[in-house]
């Protein structure tokens, strides 16, 4: 297992998180895209360039890059030039991907709009379907996460968009804390989508640092060890007051327990 943390887990630029990631001895970083993506360093050879080096220099990965732009631009938005927009931004960060040796982009199910009912999966799949080709020739997975609105909450909602798809490069982005807080069971659902997850995030809802909430942390790294998940555990944890050591508290547990 290799273990991240999530860029805005430590509630600075790139250039902190990397560095700070890199002291504590994470194994690598996921990087998130917010709205202002257009002063991203991604989105210039110039940050990338930066990125590499600070990523080279404290020893880590890219483990992902997660677009947090799908959630002002959705693949179910009934709107044809929203969708061209989400699809621009999977096209870009596949190449951003290639250069900085990253595999997954996480994509969170995002919702399109109000009352969307059968619509709104309906057009992931079809959206998706159509940036699936580009993101087999990049060897990139497109990694759909469950998240609190949209129409992806659950494993068999999720399994609904992977199999509608029929990508091999279009997979499943699991997030454990999410599944508990939505009510569902983290290890039934592990045990449901078993091969098609290429990446966890980590959290424990109800406590401050992992292990101290509801989460059976046991049942799930038994559950992940049955179904051969054996690849990056994220973290995406609360900042606290410290964040450096809560991630550096968080990043011991779970590889000690997990």
């Amino acid at each position: 297992m290799k273990y991240g943390l999530v860029s805005g887990c430590l509630s600075e630029d790139y250039r902190q998180v990397l560095r700070a990631c890199g002291r504590i001895g994470f194994d690598g970083v996921e990087l998130d895209v917010g709205a202002d993506f257009e002063h991203n360093l991604l989105w210039s050879a110039a940050g990338r360039g930066e990125v590499k080096r600070l990523l080279a220099e404290g020893k880590l990965e890219l483990a992902s890059i997660c677009l947090g732009t799908f959630w002002t631009y959705s693949f179910a938005s009934p709107e044809a030039e929203v969708r061209a927009r989400a699809a621009g931004f999977v096209r870009d960060t596949l190449r951003w991907c290639q250069e900085l040796r990253a595999g997954v982009i996480l994509v969170p199910v995002t919702p399109g709009a109000p009352g969307e009912g059968e619509e709104a999966p309906r057009r992931w799949i079809e959206e998706l379907a159509k940036v699936a080709p580009a993101a087999e020739e990049a060897g990139v997975y497109l990694a759909v996460e469950n998240v609190g609105r949209g129409c992806g909450k659950t494993a068999e909602a999720l399994l609904g968009i992977v199999n509608g798809v029929n990508s091999p490069f279009v997979q499943v982005y699991y997030d454990f804390g999410n599944g508990l807080s939505l009510a569902g069971d983290p290890v039934g659902e592990i045990h449901a989508l078993g091969k098609h997850i290429v990446q966890v995030h980590a959290k424990d809802p109800g406590g401050q640092y992992m292990g101290e909430g509801r989460l059976d942390i046991a049942a799930v790294a038994a559950a992940l060890k049955a179904v051969g998940y054996d690849r990056w555990l994220v973290l995406e944890t609360p900042e606290t007051e410290d964040p450096p050591a809560a991630a550096a508290r968080n990043l011991a547990f779970v590889r000690e327990h997990i």
